[in-house]
């Protein structure tokens, strides 16, 4: 079990340490003497850190490979206030828990898929809870879309994101449902617990989080279009078949969640509950920018953030002590 972490590293400076790591860069270079030393990053969920190795190059660069987690013994040095650790061993590790180094959804997993079966569970419509059910009962699917992130960077990036984004933009549905008679609840709620269903082929998590080549050469609104045909021709025998129109709404609001053209979507929503399924899904997002603009505060005196490429602006902070009082009084 992993005990030390990358944040708390400087809590152990000059001292020899022991623990798993995952390597996430390795480079072999020269010493102005000539010979070699490996310079690598290591990294771990809580952040990344400068190493080096200058003996038994060889040896240890066979338990040092990218992308591989390794034990690593060594020291914790600083320079320039930078921490970094200079390796005396390490041994490449096949038992290891992921979580350890991928960011994780700080919510229980377990206790939010039983939120979104008991969503499952308010869909009325036979046909849409049976696809629901199709996908959300399969045990195959359920143990990727657990730990599918949402995002590569923007929002909800990290293992359970997809489940916390889908379980945020469904209740936000819900609850926008309950205030205009003219939805049509059931498709809204389908469609909102389905609209994010590509990511799971979209986004690997590890050794980092990224795209895969399907993910890069089709996107998740082509892949779960796909996905939903699949599930929807399968049913041709429940109940008489899928019927047609109810298909074509589904299938729309996942194509058209992303609201522009410019932003992903083939098409704009042309229904009232794809542009609901539109406004939660950006809400959702945008709403845990700001709030990560806020948990990553960089400079502590600060009222502003750093300027944010995904939102385009700079984010007002507001008082660093206020906003610590705020979150002592939120303790009692």
């Amino acid at each position: 079990m992993k005990r030390i972490f990358v944040k708390n590293l400087r809590n152990h400076l000059n001292e020899e340490i022991e623990d798993y790591f995952l390597v996430a860069n390795v480079k072999v270079r020269k010493k102005k003497d000539g010979g070699d030393y490996l310079d690598l990053v290591l990294s771990d969920a809580t952040g990344s850190v400068p190493a080096r190795v200058f003996d038994n190059i060889q040896e240890n660069l066979s338990h040092l490979k990218e992308g591989q987690v390794a034990l690593v013994r060594g020291v914790v040095d600083q320079f320039r206030d930078e921490v970094n650790l200079k390796i005396l061993e390490a041994t490449r590790q096949e038992d290891f828990e992921i979580r350890d180094f991928i960011p994780t959804t700080s919510r229980d997993i377990e206790r939010m898929v039983l939120d979104l079966h008991r969503n499952i569970e308010r869909v009325s419509n036979p046909y849409l809870k049976e696809l629901l059910k199709r996908f959300f009962n399969d045990q195959e699917f359920m143990e990727k879309f657990k730990m599918a992130p949402a995002a590569k960077a923007n929002h909800h990036a990290y293992i359970g994101g997809l489940l916390e984004h889908t379980l945020n933009v469904t209740e936000l549905c819900i609850s926008i449902a309950s205030r205009y008679r003219e939805v049509n609840f059931d498709t809204l709620i389908a469609g909102a617990l389905l609209h994010d269903i590509g990511k799971v082929e979209e986004y690997s998590y590890f050794p980092r989080i990224d795209r895969t080549d399907i993910g890069r050469l089709l996107g998740h609104l082509v892949i779960g279009y796909e996905m939903i045909m699949r599930k929807i021709r399968e049913m041709k025998n429940f109940r008489g078949g899928f019927p047609e129109d109810l298909k074509l709404q589904i299938l729309h609001l996942v194509i058209s969640h992303h609201g522009e053209l410019e932003w992903g979507s083939p098409v704009r929503p042309m229904t009232l509950e794809a542009q609901i399924l539109h406004f939660a899904d950006n809400m959702d997002s945008k709403v845990w920018m700001f709030i990560e603009a806020r948990r990553k505060r960089k400079d502590p005196l600060s009222r502003w953030s750093e300027y944010l490429q995904s939102l385009k602006r700079h984010v007002y902070l507001g008082d660093p002590e206020a906003e610590a009082e705020e979150s002592g009084d939120a303790l009692f």
